[in-house]
């Protein structure tokens, strides 16, 4: 462990910007914007923390996942910004009429933590637009802002500058206040140390920055309430008679508004071994547990009772969550982490409060972090967990213990709700009893639902029909597994998309949930795969019947059906058709012959009676009428592409599904370009022409300076004249 040093209680944001995190708190004022309409202020917040947040009459989200290297030009960014779209909009399927809230990237490589609405206000990291000495865009640095609810008031400087993207961060409210808590590693806040873990709280309205504890080892926010201004952090205690560390740890809290250094009279005179001079020790936590043992150590300031334990422990936060910490705890003489629990709420003494070992939770918490904790009434129901094997088990707490994992043998309180498929825990959703999680074999998160709340009976063995308790999975969705997990937020399930053709672009996607009494049943969309499911079913099978459609007849007519059903376009493919005919022989048969665009009509304009009379069920997406044989229809893009996105994803499909477009053999390769190709060649050979004169310029100039120098110097000879009189020359004689 690195020593401790002085009596700091608070930090103040000058010093913290000679220490390598910048801190302006704004005061230069705002970025020109424009106000949006509506009212931004009504209504209560929901889901804050994650990339999208509801609050009254809107959702604000994400546009998309952006690098913190593209342009954060203040006004540049669409994709990667922050947008909201009403709820009305969001009814009907509206999607595209998001306005953009905050022109900047919107970024966090940590992704436990996303955006935050407290007042009428959004808070938010992005990445720095500073320059350093070279002109060099620090956009490795994470600044913290916030923007008001309508678009105005976007901080030209922000609070705190993070000096990575990596920082786990929470923007909190306590007592009216909003508070930056932050957790900075690596971070030399003296000369003397080295870079070590401090907590900070940055008050957002005094910009002070409170060193709340100094060198600490595991911080812990909440993982369900990121609202929640308290935080648990371990500490190792020093012995600085020794200059060791004791071997123990103890387990404290603190809240955002914290401020008093509860250890600021440390000092030579009463403690043995410290240095006034150089030894420093911050901690404005309340104790929780010390792990203090009766045997090889001694009483230090950092302990307040003269009650030790029977042996020394070591302390690990697993989990925190419905104001409940749950921890490991291990013996010097015992590798195993046992598992315990403590509420916020517990009034008993620090040291009286670690349990007997008989009281754990469970007795082995090798996985306890990755767990997902249940709670019924304010009481631990249940946990759930991933199997190393496959699958996911549910385990039963029976008067507040979770079973050991030995007793896998499907008990009545310990047993499988999902048998196979190596799964990542997502999201529960506690009151509808519903587990989302994804499973190995998609492009990124696959997301697959089931009903937690059954008995075995329920499970075991695989229950046959269209149950809840049957493991379900959401149509192809598939999500960036190195960004935000999905979140549903009112009824809809938003991901950031790594679907079929959507890979390279990852916006934010859309899946109307609701079904028809709440929040759709397994059932329902079980109902949703088989409709989903049957587009490719009939591409592929039914007009894959060579005897009823012969590829001579209806040339390319499946792959033209399949970009049908993401495109839900047919100017292109006629002009495609019109084209790519022209150019064939007299006896060659079409590249889209007339009866193949007649069954890509019949695609566009299901009929009951025709092949696709299971798909004419329609809704308006984005103003426009769209069938259930197309993408559309089940889920969208949310917000805005890009105009250079939207035309490389048109592309790609045209690229995966159709001929290419012929050439006019009669047109020469330039003429042959886009007009943007065309603008791209001139400049480029504009440039190559600039970049050759300079280039000769500059070597003519320097040959001939060369040459001057190295050539040995010529004298020539003068002319000499005889200007004597010589009397023997007749100067007037005529020869």
């Amino acid at each position: 462990m690195s020593k401790r040093f002085t009596k700091i209680i608070c930090v103040s944001a000058s010093v913290i910007a000679a220490l390598g995190i910048a801190s302006a708190a704004g005061c230069s004022g705002y970025y020109n914007a424009s106000a949006l309409d509506g009212n931004y202020s009504a209504g209560k917040v929901v889901s804050n923390g994650g990339f999208a947040v509801e609050k009254g009459e809107y959702v604000y989200f994400l546009n998309g996942v952006e690098q913190n290297t593209a342009d954060n030009t203040f006004g540049t960014p669409e994709k990667g910004g922050v947008y909201r779209i009403s709820k009305t909009d969001l009814g009907k399927n509206n999607y595209a009429s998001a306005q953009r809230v905050v022109p900047q990237i919107a970024y966090t490589s940590n992704y436990d933590t996303g955006i935050f609405i407290y007042g009428d206000y959004i808070y938010y990291g992005t990445p720095s637009t500073a320059k350093n000495s070279e002109g060099d865009v620090q956009n490795s640095n994470l600044d913290m802002k916030r923007t008001k609810l309508d678009g105005t008031e976007t901080m030209r400087d922000p609070y705190v500058s993070f000096p990575d993207t990596t920082y786990n961060y929470r923007f909190v409210e306590e007592k009216g206040v909003v508070y930056l808590m932050y957790v900075a590693t690596s971070e030399t806040l003296f000369e003397e140390s080295s870079g070590v873990t401090n907590l900070h709280s940055y008050n957002t309205q005094t910009n002070e920055d409170t060193l709340l504890a100094y060198d600490v080892g595991t911080v812990l926010f909440d993982a369900e309430n990121k609202e929640n201004p308290r935080v648990y952090y371990t500490m190792d205690v020093y012995d600085y008679s020794t200059a060791k560390d004791f071997g123990y740890n103890q387990l404290y809290t603190v809240t955002a508004s914290a401020t008093e250094n509860k250890f600021e009279d440390l000092s030579s005179e009463t403690v043995s071994g410290w240095n006034d001079e150089t030894d420093r020790y911050v901690n404005c936590g309340e104790l929780v547990l010390d792990g203090i043992g009766s045997v090889g150590t001694s009483k230090s300031p950092f302990n307040k009772d003269d009650k030790t334990n029977e042996l020394s422990y070591t302390y690990t936060p697993a989990k925190y969550v419905n104001n409940t910490l749950f921890y490991t705890r291990k013996t010097a003489t015992n590798s195993g982490e046992y598992l315990f629990s403590i509420k916020d709420d517990s009034t008993a003494h620090p040291v009286d409060a670690n349990p007997a070992a008989d009281a754990r939770i469970l007795s082995d918490g090798t996985n306890a972090s990755k767990y997902e904790y249940l709670f019924k009434d304010g009481e631990l129901y249940a946990a759930i967990h991933a199997e190393g094997a496959g699958g996911i088990s549910i385990n039963r707490a029976v008067k507040g213990k979770l079973q050991p994992a030995a007793d896998l043998d499907d008990s009545d309180d310990y047993f499988r709700i999902v048998k196979d498929g190596t799964a990542t825990l997502l999201f529960t959703d506690i009151e509808n009893n519903w587990l989302y999680y994804s499973v190995t074999g998609g492009n990124g998160y696959t997301i697959n639902r089931v009903d937690y709340s059954g008995e075995i009976a329920d499970y075991i063995p695989l229950p046959t029909g269209e149950t809840d308790f049957t493991a379900v999975k959401v149509l192809d969705l598939d999500s960036d597994s190195a960004w935000f997990k999905p979140e549903i937020i009112d009824g809809y399930l938003l991901f950031a998309s790594e679907t079929t053709n959507m890979t390279t672009f990852n916006y934010v996607m859309v899946f109307d949930m609701h079904g028809a009494d709440g929040i759709m049943t397994n059932g329902e969309i079980r109902k949703l795969n088989e409709l989903y499911k049957g587009i490719d079913d009939i591409i592929n099978n039914t007009y894959g019947d060579a005897d009823k459609y012969p590829a001579a007849k209806y040339a390319n007519l499946q792959n033209a059906l399949k970009y049908a059903s993401y495109s839900g376009d047919y100017e292109y493919l006629q002009e495609l058709a019109e084209a790519a005919n022209s150019k064939l022989e007299e006896d060659e048969d079409p590249v889209y012959s007339e009866v193949t665009l007649a069954e890509y009509e019949k695609f566009l304009k299901p009929e009951a009676d025709g092949v696709w009379g299971d798909y004419t069920a329609e809704k308006t997406v984005n103003g426009k009428k769209v069938y259930a044989n197309t993408r559309e229809y089940y889920y969208s893009v949310l917000g805005v592409m890009t105009e250079k996105d939207a035309e490389s994803y048109m592309d790609g499909l045209k690229t995966s599904y159709l001929v290419a477009y012929p050439q006019d053999e009669t047109v020469g390769w330039y003429e042959g370009l886009s007009d943007a190709g065309k603008i791209g060649f001139i400049c480029g050979m504009v440039a190559a022409g600039l970049v050759v004169i300079a280039g000769v310029t500059v070597l003519t100039i320097f040959l001939v300076r060369r040459n001057k120098k190295d050539a040995p110097e010529i004298r020539k000879k003068k002319i000499k004249v005889d200007t004597t009189d010589d009397k023997n020359i007749d100067v007037y004689s005529q020869d």
